[in-house]
């Protein structure tokens, strides 16, 4: 039984040796996950603080341009236009056409698809011309209205759908810009009411 003894002695020995070895490069490692991790976690949360969407720390001293406008303004501005609403209104004077439901739909698909994407444009301060969104979204129009262009009267509902994403363009790029200068506006109001209250 001894030579057995021995030699499970000496293995348990070997055995601990390596641990003990090991334990100090363990550690080390450890700590290295930690300090990783720590700062990631404070690396993420300075720059949340500064990204573009994120309120301004300081007070405002001078109104907003569009060039200076965030995320936080297009949610606001575009939550105000209501493009349904508008193209129903432009599109009222085809519902008392000859081919009213057609024509009235052609009408309302064209109209909505630009209105929506001129809004976006100027919500988000990218178009501040009116030509300059008509160049954007203009082009559009013959893939926004592609599935009148075999519905019956054949050129004319095709050529209405046009018409109004035209319409719809000009509607949307107007009420897009007044909405976004009706939020910095108000912004920059709020902004002069503190500091006159805390003044």
């Amino acid at each position: 039984m001894t030579i057995y003894a021995n030699s499970s002695n000496s293995y348990w020995k070997q055995r601990e040796k390596k641990h003990v070895r090991k334990l100090p490069l363990v550690i080390a490692t450890l700590v290295i996950y930690v300090v990783v991790v720590v700062i990631t976690v404070l690396h993420h949360r300075n720059r949340g603080s500064t990204e573009k969407g994120a309120p301004a720390a300081r007070p405002l001293t001078q109104r907003r341009t569009l060039e200076q406008i965030s995320d936080i303004h297009w949610k606001q501005c575009e939550s105000t236009v209501d493009s349904r609403k508008a193209c129903t209104t432009i599109c009222q004077p085809e519902r008392n056409s000859i081919q009213r439901k057609t024509m009235h739909q052609a009408c309302l698909h064209g109209c909505q698809q630009a209105h929506v994407a001129a809004t976006a444009l100027s919500c988000r301060g990218k178009v501040t011309t009116e030509e300059r969104v008509f160049q954007e979204i203009g082009g559009l129009a013959y893939v926004h209205c592609s599935k009148f262009q075999s519905t019956d009267p054949k050129p004319d509902t095709f050529a209405t759908c046009r018409k109004y994403h035209r319409a719809g363009t000009k509607n949307g790029f107007r009420m897009g810009l007044d909405a976004i200068n009706g939020v910095l506006d108000e912004e920059w109001q709020k902004a002069k009411d503190n500091s006159d209250k805390l003044l």
